[in-house]
């Protein structure tokens, strides 16, 4: 795979590229996604090459930053979190469904900014939260005897063999909705 000099690394080599968004595999139709419009009239045109707002996208027009800059589309960008700086994990719960939604213990103020962030990249969009499902599925059919034989060891083994999972997944595309899964099954 081709990488971006300086911006993609050896595990992005290896396993591939994910949209900084929805975690969806780029293949062919990634893009630059400025996190704040670099339009004129709508946006922040002084950032259109400031590192901090360039994030690598997949290309859908349903979801993700495409769908974001859609004509007349209004949000506040401070009410949205942003990757680089915020941990979305922190802030969104990602059901092994499919669905996502702002998660319980937050702040009042942080169940907005996950409801926006979720509203303003479609990252409800039903094709979406099918891809989440589906990677589940494949994960739990691929790893369906070990979930199994778990249950009877110690809670130490369970804990050190999920953490292992989490890990070796890390770069599969919906992982979050994976580790969720994971945590939540323990």
């Amino acid at each position: 795979m081709q990488g971006i000099p300086g911006v993609t690394t050896q595990d992005a080599n290896e396993y591939g590229l994910r949209c900084a968004y929805c975690e969806g595999q780029i293949r062919i139709d990634g893009h630059i996604e400025h996190f704040r419009r670099k339009n004129p009239q709508l946006g922040f045109p002084e950032l259109t090459f400031a590192w901090s707002n360039l994030f690598l996208a997949c290309g859908s027009k349903e979801h993700c930053g495409h769908y974001k800059d859609k004509k007349g589309w209004p949000y506040d960008p401070n009410q949205l979190i942003k990757p680089d700086q915020d941990d979305p994990e922190q802030f969104l719960y990602f059901h092994s469904s499919g669905q996502v939604r702002p998660r319980e213990q937050v702040s009042a103020a942080d169940a907005i900014r996950a409801s926006e962030t979720i509203r303003v990249f479609g990252l409800d969009n039903r094709t979406l939260a099918g891809a989440r499902h589906e990677a589940v599925k494949r994960y739990r059919k691929k790893n369906d005897a070990d979930l199994q034989e778990i249950e009877s060891w110690s809670q130490t083994e369970r804990e050190a063999y999920l953490q292992d999972e989490i890990a070796a997944t890390q770069w599969q595309p919906y992982a979050t909705t994976i580790k969720h899964f994971l945590q939540n099954n323990a």
